[in-house]
């Protein structure tokens, strides 16, 4: 087993994401609040994990008797409340293009700057997050990484 933890992963991922220029705020696992309070905000957490099944025979890139882990973090992005759909739209569009520029960038080496992290996918859907009495526009990132 790889000896990155599930915290490491959430820590490296809002790390990177954080970089995003557009965001006011952004929290990883252990820093969630209960409220949104600077817009745009993000919240990166796990949401699932699992492990391959590794045998002697296993094969994966040509190693063999490699157990690959994965896990799969949420990226919340808080655009803004919802209130003006044409101003909301417009900073969801801000924030979706900024934080796939940073995304974009994990193409080669180490991903979100950890060595076990072999490979990652993402991709993103619109959602009206509710906190409180208030809708928030915003995307839900969906960060699937391979540690092996």
């Amino acid at each position: 087993m790889s000896a990155i933890t599930l915290a490491q992963v959430c820590d490296a991922i809002e790390g990177v994401l954080d970089d995003a220029t557009t965001l006011a705020r952004s929290q990883s696992y252990d820093e969630l609040t209960e409220g949104v309070h600077d817009c745009p905000q993000l919240q990166v957490y796990p949401a699932a994990g699992g492990q391959d099944v590794g045998t002697d025979t296993d094969r994966s890139s040509f190693q063999a008797g490699v157990r690959q882990t994965g896990f799969t973090i949420h990226a919340d992005y808080y655009a803004k409340a919802v209130s003006h759909v044409a101003e909301g739209m417009e900073a969801l569009v801000d924030g979706i293009d900024a934080m796939q520029n940073e995304l974009e960038k994990q193409d080669t080496g180490a991903k979100f700057g950890l060595e076990g992290i072999k490979s990652m996918r993402w991709n993103w859907e619109m959602v009206q997050f509710q906190a409180g009495q208030t809708l928030y526009i915003g995307a839900r990132f969906l960060i699937t990484v391979r540690v092996y």
